[in-house]
């Protein structure tokens, strides 16, 4: 009774209107304080949830999903990680988050691959900064093995400043991930992008064709640019996929450049995960149907 009384006056508090304290440069002990348990309080009530943008080939099957951490704040509404994520971490509560995260995201995994197709996988969009301190993804890649998964059913997204690409330990981060068996890619490349030469050298498995670009669509320079970045990721032997594919025009000038990996609203937008499921289910079961063996 007395931890919910602490909590409750924490809420009716203006530390409960959160987001001051999370652009404050230098917070007070007590701002501190109040916004760490109001961030486990958020975790421990399911003001946390998760989204999943499906992930599809050009034959529309879904072969896997991103994973959107979403906040469904009481004041300020649904709220996006770069409203959150910074305030988690300095708070010490990555653990406590990707533990949350596996535990709600992982059994959805294990059935799509048990139940729809063996190679699904998901994807995670995290900050850069966060390589510097993989540890926080300790208690997510422990119960991998609980659920018959590997790293490698999990892709990570980087989003950052192409600076963050030269710091010493964000870089022996993502070395350390990518060796545990994670996939791993940059989720825009930045303007100018000066370390697209050394490419190669970054501990990456895939490359993302840029939304910017793909915006541009049907655009001559945008279709070379699509064809290169294209080019590029088979000298590489990555996996190339187009994010924020919006409208079948964009879709047909991707496919005919001879892209295959897809992701937008063209197709699906975000979905829960028993709509997910659902959705896996009819196509799975749409495609067997008509498979010369499917009667």
């Amino acid at each position: 009774m007395r931890r919910k009384i602490k909590l409750d006056s924490i809420m009716n508090s203006e530390h409960y209107h959160l987001l001051s304290d999370v652009r404050s440069v230098a917070p007070s002990h007590k701002q501190a304080e109040a916004l760490r348990v109001r961030l486990q309080y958020a975790l421990a009530s399911d003001e946390f949830y998760l989204e999943y943008q499906p992930q599809w080939n050009v034959h529309g099957h879904i072969q896997g999903a991103e994973v959107l951490i979403r906040w469904q704040h009481p004041r300020y509404g649904v709220l996006l990680p770069e409203r959150f994520m910074d305030a988690l971490m300095s708070c010490q509560l990555g653990p406590a988050l990707f533990g949350w995260l596996a535990e709600r995201a992982l059994p959805l995994l294990q059935r799509l691959r048990n139940e729809v197709t063996p190679d699904f996988s998901l994807s995670l969009a995290l900050p850069l900064s966060l390589a510097a301190n993989e540890a926080v993804l300790a208690p997510f890649t422990q119960q991998l093995s609980q659920y018959g998964l590997t790293p490698a059913a999990i892709a990570l997204i980087w989003q950052g400043s192409d600076d963050l690409l030269s710091d010493p330990a964000c870089l022996a981060g993502m070395h350390t991930l990518r060796e545990q068996g994670y996939g791993a890619a940059l989720a825009e490349y930045g303007e100018g992008y000066r370390q697209l030469a050394a490419l190669n050298q970054l501990p990456l498995d895939r490359v993302h064709i840029p939304p910017g670009v793909i915006g541009l669509l049907p655009h001559p320079d945008a279709m070379v640019m699509v064809q290169l970045m294209l080019r590029l990721a088979d000298k590489l032997a990555m996996r190339c996929c187009a994010q924020r594919v919006d409208s079948v025009q964009q879709f047909e000038c991707l496919s005919a450049a001879g892209c295959r990996d897809f992701q937008g609203a063209y197709l699906f937008h975000p979905l829960s995960a028993h709509q997910l499921a659902v959705v896996c289910h009819i196509l799975s079961d749409a495609d067997e149907a008509a498979s010369p063996s499917g009667g």
